[in-house]
């Protein structure tokens, strides 16, 4: 049985949440994520890309699976092309940070396309925030796993 439940103000939604317990919401946040991505159409991906991987991103603690996690650092890479575009580089360093952190240890041998995604892209966009001391630890991190130059 499900239930939906709507809040006459802000304040009244808040204070439900905040009474909820920090696995509780996280679980929350992981439902409603993956509700969204089942719902969004091929052709709206862009619409509730940014919608979907916020959620799923607040409920990570779920994911336990490598495949899971390999699949929202995917979602969290098109989030961050997508933000990059908007030219919103904080947004976009912020999602392509989280998928950096889904990636397993050996994610380098395992999933390299992926990660050296993932890696130049992330350079890219804190070059574009001015963080260079950021730049330098990920190019060090990419020439360390490249395949070719």
């Amino acid at each position: 049985e499900r239930s939906c439940y709507m809040f006459a103000h802000d304040q009244i939604q808040y204070g439900a949440y905040s009474l909820m317990l920090e696995d509780e919401r996280a679980r929350l946040h992981h439902q409603i994520g993956h509700s969204i991505l089942g719902k969004m159409l091929e052709d709206h991906v862009n619409d509730l890309l940014f919608i979907a991987v916020d959620q799923l991103n607040r409920g990570e603690i779920f994911m336990e699976e490598e495949h899971g996690k390999m699949k929202l650092a995917k979602l969290n890479l098109k989030a961050g092309e997508k933000a990059m575009l908007l030219a919103t580089f904080l947004s976009s360093a912020s999602y392509l940070e989280q998928g950096i952190s889904l990636l397993c240890d050996d994610h380098w041998e395992k999933y390299y396309d992926l990660s050296l995604h993932l890696y130049s892209l992330y350079a890219e966009v804190e070059y574009c925030n001015g963080r260079f001391h950021n730049i330098s630890l990920t190019v060090k991190s990419i020439f360390a796993h490249a395949k070719v130059y």
